[in-house]
């Protein structure tokens, strides 16, 4: 069974996306999903993303036995920091998600710093998104700016013990960020929805802890079963296939 760390639900404003509920629960059955945890097209575009994650919450509460979310929080909207309070008071809210690409602020802000700090004491993963849309459509839908990779490792290094998921970035930005993995464990990537290849697979455990690698397939906006032949191709035991997998979102999550 998987454990798919990043579903898009809910109308997307520039193309139809299959993800109305009864959608998801064929998704679901279709690519074997124990749990998914999603982040609401609301609450990306919405000026106000706690109204948009109320909504989202709302829209998606018949599934709420498998499927779960990010609270997207924008740092320098007034509430933000409330925003995470409400997100630890609710089982169904298992993480914040930051989306400097769409929202235009720096992530050196110490704004973002109040937000990951509060969702560190409060227990909370932090998921930061690098990119909602690949870079060769995003022109056309949004003025998407990923942010700096040097801001990005500076960002994780201050970051303390708050569970970092690093999301939507490029296997070679990835390499790029002069990080020491091996001392940050709470640092996870999700490679899934990097669109992996086998090569970059196989050459993965040279330079990221296999344990904190997870998967997420950025569907319905994106096609599932993309995000998996690299995975189902690539020459990883059994063990590590299935962290990968769900096992190691578990232990993220405390599933």
């Amino acid at each position: 069974m998987v454990v798919d760390v990043n579903l898009l639900v809910g109308r997307c404003p520039f193309r139809a996306v299959p993800a109305a509920p009864a959608d998801l629960v064929a998704l679901r059955s279709a690519a074997g999903l124990e749990r998914a945890v999603a982040s609401g097209f609301r609450s990306l575009f919405y000026y106000d993303p706690i109204a948009g994650l109320e909504e989202d919450l709302t829209e998606f509460a018949a599934l709420a036995d498998w499927l779960y979310f990010y609270a997207v929080v924008h740092p320098e909207f007034p509430q933000a920091v409330a925003l995470v309070d409400r997100a630890a008071a609710d089982p169904r809210l298992v993480g914040v998600r930051l989306v400097p690409a769409l929202h235009h602020y720096t992530l050196c802000a110490p704004t973002v710093g109040a937000v990951v700090a509060r969702a560190g004491e409060r227990g909370l993963a932090v998921n930061l998104m690098a990119r909602l849309f690949d870079d060769r459509i995003a022109p056309r839908c949004v003025a998407q700016a990923v942010p700096d990779l040097d801001a990005v490792a500076a960002f994780v290094e201050q970051s303390d013990d708050t569970r970092l998921i690093l999301s939507m970035f490029y296997f070679s930005e990835l390499k790029a960020l002069d990080l020491d993995w091996a001392r940050l464990p709470q640092v996870y990537v999700d490679f899934g929805c990097c669109k992996p290849s086998v090569v970059s697979l196989d050459e993965l455990a040279a330079w990221f802890p296999l344990e904190r690698a997870l998967f997420g397939s950025g569907a319905p906006l994106y096609y599932w079963q993309g995000s998996r032949l690299g995975l189902e191709g690539a020459r990883l035991d059994a063990a590590v296939r299935r962290g990968i997998l769900g096992n190691n979102a578990r232990e993220v999550f405390g599933w």
